[in-house]
């Protein structure tokens, strides 16, 4: 039984957890197929005395951008500990860190793995900060299509062409789509990249844990 229940938590949590080889995800698309994006702190981790071979992570959310309204105070998140169930290792010890996390929700409780999107919010671009502050919420109706390979096309007016993979760099989230672009609806059924550069953004005000 409790085996099935992790495989059931695992396919739960990321389609690419079987094999722990994560694809690439446009900072837009985690935001929007994620059910829950927060800022935090990790302060402790333990193992978990609920279920064996698991292991809880306690952390002080500084900013929710998108939950259910129960989840207003999250205080835990739970993973695997081994690397063969995709296990999430924290890279850091500063407790005072702040990341951007966006987990799933299995029963009541906030899970992450080794193919979540869990990024120090000092890393992100302007661009991307403004984009889980202020815009991606307002464009989920718009889908991101991924590009490995040409040819490759959108399927309708909703989508835009996500091109960066064809770069194959090291790092997708620096580059250029990613980077500085959010797929925006501009009406009409419609659905077009748009830069996500702003003078008049001001970067400190993404780190106002009251905002």
């Amino acid at each position: 039984m409790f085996s099935l229940a992790v495989l059931m938590i695992l396919g739960s949590l990321s389609k690419e957890a079987w094999s722990c080889v994560c694809g690439p995800r446009h900072p837009q698309s985690v935001y929007c197929d994620s059910p829950i994006v927060f800022r935090a702190k990790f302060v402790g981790q333990k193992d978990s005395v609920e279920r064996e071979h698991w292991r809880e992570f306690e952390v002080k959310a500084t900013k929710v951008l998108k939950a259910p309204k129960e989840f207003d105070d999250i205080q835990f998140l739970y993973s695997p500990k081994t690397d063969g169930l995709c296990g999430y290792e924290h890279p850091s010890t500063n407790k005072s860190e702040e990341f951007l996390v966006a987990a799933t929700i299995v029963d009541g409780k906030t899970y992450i793995n080794s193919c979540s999107f869990v990024v120090p919010w000092a890393t992100l671009t302007m661009g991307q900060k403004r984009g889980f502050l202020q815009v991606y919420a307002k464009h989920c109706d718009c889908k991101i299509k991924q590009c490995f390979g040409l040819p490759c096309q959108v399927d309708n007016d909703l989508q835009c062409l996500w091109t960066d993979p064809l770069m194959r760099k090291k790092s997708l989230y620096a580059s250029h789509q990613a980077a500085t672009w959010a797929c925006v609806n501009k009406g009409e059924g419609l659905c077009i990249w748009n830069s996500l550069k702003s003078r008049t953004y001001d970067t400190t005000t993404s780190s106002n844990t009251a905002a």
